[in-house]
């Protein structure tokens, strides 16, 4: 008795692995065959990219200076603000030799290279230099603050940008300010093919990353 009710279990368990292996096999073959848009999607819900209009100034993040002053000063020359704004980098060992220059002023060298006058470019100090997306968010506040401004164009990397966003929105929160994300391309990769670039496979793996450690930690 005991075996002939095992039996009907017995088929059924095998009926249900092989349903669960052909729908498994499904979604393989569906997201190898949409694997192009689907991977696009993953990287486009990262980027934040405003319809700009004129600013009083635009705010430029550190780090990736061979693309975002290079999109600030695109942003500058096309009028959209009278001036740059970056808040100063710490100086990171090497720099403290003297070895390399500060992150602050390679893109404030790239920028004037590029045709931004000295005088339009604005270094925030800041004591110990800022040293996260945070820390700046907490600068440009004061210098709202204290100055008048009520327009900033954000300029960060694409992938960036939602992180950014989001830190500025909480950090500027209250303040009478109109903020509009600039997203600057990144160098070698895009939304369209991020995949089959070693830097873009790091850069939106960490991008995730931190976005879901931010989430939990200043939620």
């Amino acid at each position: 008795m005991k075996r002939e009710a095992d039996s009907p279990n017995k088929s059924h368990l095998l009926r249900n692995i092989l349903i669960a292996g052909a729908v498994l096999l499904l979604l393989v073959v569906f997201a190898y065959a949409f694997r192009t848009p689907i991977l696009t999607g993953v990287a486009d819900y990262l980027v934040v990219s405003d319809r700009l209009q004129p600013a009083d100034v635009i705010f430029l993040l550190n780090g990736d200076y061979n693309t975002r002053p290079f999109y600030a000063s695109d942003l500058y020359k096309q009028g959209l603000a009278p001036a740059i704004v970056i808040a100063r980098s710490e100086n990171l060992p090497a720099a403290e030799l003297g070895l390399v220059p500060n992150d602050t002023d390679i893109a404030v060298g790239v920028m004037e290279k590029l045709g931004v006058p000295a005088d339009k470019i604005i270094v925030l100090p800041v004591s110990g230099g800022v040293t996260s997306t945070f820390d700046e968010a907490i600068v440009l506040r004061r210098y709202i603050e204290t100055n008048n401004i009520h327009t900033v164009i954000l300029v960060t990397s694409a992938f960036h940008t939602r992180r950014a966003k989001w830190i500025f929105y909480r950090e500027l929160s209250g303040l009478p300010l109109t903020l509009d994300m600039a997203a600057a391309p990144h160098y070698g990769f895009n939304a369209a093919n991020w995949w089959r670039n070693e830097n873009g496979l790091i850069t939106l793996n960490n991008e995730y990353v931190k976005l879901v450690y931010y989430f939990f930690k200043y939620r």
